[in-house]
């Protein structure tokens, strides 16, 4: 063969490598410290807490960032593998201190499935479940089109279906460690905002967007909850989080009943009493709803943190 002509080839192969690389470009989540603002609303009142990434430290040879603010606290880091489109976290200290656990798989396809897992327990036994993909698609961002799978399980237990959607670089359109659940913004949270450097955004809701805020009513900083008022006393829940006991504050003339979920929407206690103090010692670590009623009428909704 002229040897013009293999050049002429191998140019063109070259060429044609280039472009599939420029193709399967990964948008990274981790590349700059960034801020998750996650919204939960009750009956009449919207809350948004904050979870961040931000330095970085080298764990066997790979690069992680810690995960900030909330109940974090640097216990938690998180890295990214951008070749293969998939994210870890992994606890830096106790028993789970040198497990990956796989939150996000960017790289599924349309009908592949994934055990997702629970990464306040990274634990095969504490595996959410079988999910399927259901669809792939993109979503606008604030940073053009962005890979968007939507996940679904079939609870054989409840007969219900519970569903996830995720976005390449943003993470999981709930909280950034609940991979299974959400966006549920009068449920378990949906993420409103996503941004690098607490000023560059990627990622806004359609609610942060009507309100024109990220941040929605902004809890107290002290150690309640205050999430509505009833029949003008306040409801309060505390301490949240917790490790024992909840307590909870407006509810003390009348018999409540009230009900608590877990992450996937399994209700795993459910009570009708004056009782104000609740224990969940026995519960997992994770994030958790307590829906509150007075007869038939709904009161309202308040999350949980048990540590």
């Amino acid at each position: 063969m002229d040897f013009r002509v293999l050049r002429i080839l191998l140019f063109i192969g070259l060429v044609g490598l280039s472009g599939v690389g420029k193709s399967q470009h990964y948008s990274s989540m981790l590349k700059q410290p960034a801020t998750w603002h996650v919204t939960f609303c009750g009956q009449s009142t919207c809350f948004t807490d904050f979870y961040s990434s931000e330095g970085d430290t080298i764990i066997n040879g790979k690069w992680y960032r810690f995960m900030v603010d909330f109940h974090f606290n640097k216990a938690v880091v998180v890295r990214e593998d951008t070749v293969r489109g998939k994210v870890y976290f992994r606890y830096l200290y106790g028993q789970r201190k040198h497990t990956d656990v796989l939150m996000y798989d960017y790289s599924l396809k349309l009908n592949d499935a994934i055990y997702i897992f629970n990464p306040n327990s990274p634990i095969p036994e504490d595996s959410l479940g079988l999910y399927d993909v259901v669809r792939v698609d993109s979503v606008l961002t604030e940073k053009g089109y962005r890979k968007r799978l939507k996940l679904d399980r079939h609870d054989q237990t409840s007969n219900e279906y519970l569903t996830t959607t995720w976005v390449e670089g943003v993470g999981g359109l709930s909280y950034i460690n609940t991979p299974a659940v959400g966006p549920e913004l009068y449920g378990f949270g949906e993420l409103s905002c996503f941004a690098f450097n607490d000023s560059d955004y990627v990622y806004k809701s359609a609610f942060s967007k009507k309100n024109k805020s990220c941040s929605i009513n902004i809890a107290p900083t002290d150690d309640t909850l205050r999430l509505s008022q009833v029949r003008n006393t306040d409801l309060k829940i505390y301490p949240n989080p917790t490790t024992k006991y909840i307590n909870i504050k407006g509810i003390e003339e009348i018999t409540a009943t009230f009900k608590i979920q877990d992450s996937l929407g399994k209700t795993v206690l459910e009570k009708e009493n004056s009782l104000t103090k609740v224990d969940i010692s026995g519960f997992k670590s994770g994030v958790y709803v307590i829906s509150i009623f007075k007869g038939r009428e709904f009161i309202d909704r308040l999350r949980i943190i048990k540590k």
